[in-house]
């Protein structure tokens, strides 16, 4: 399934795909990705909303698991901290807000298990 049924959002499969891209255009540009992974919010709808309505519209804003939302963004310098304060600060207070920076040499899952949640967090 590429959407998430209750979100409307891209899920885990899709997510995939789009940081592969992004990663790939992260080498060949010279540009960085950031991965935001959200989990916990106590309302799991409003927190995909209020990212979806308030993010750039060519950041992904993604299900990740039943309890984990993550945002995906290409930008051109910096560790991607102000994109991880701002993705806080839209969904309030959560137990749990993970982030990463890559600059494309990662390969998908290493930069997932980068900013993975720890066990028991989902």
């Amino acid at each position: 399934m590429l959407h998430d049924p209750l979100t409307g959002l891209p899920g885990h499969a899709l997510l995939l795909d789009r940081l592969e891209q992004s990663l790939i255009r992260a080498r060949t540009r010279g540009t960085l990705v950031t991965l935001v992974l959200i989990t916990g919010p106590d309302d799991v709808l409003a927190a995909a909303r209020s990212l979806r309505r308030n993010l750039r519209p060519d950041f992904t804003v993604a299900r990740y698991g039943d309890a984990v939302l993550a945002v995906l963004a290409e930008h051109d310098f910096g560790d991607g901290s102000p994109i991880a304060e701002l993705v806080r600060g839209l969904v309030g207070e959560v137990p749990l807000v993970r982030w990463v920076t890559s600059d494309g040499d990662a390969a998908p899952q290493e930069v997932l298990a980068t900013a993975r949640i720890p066990p028991g967090r989902h």
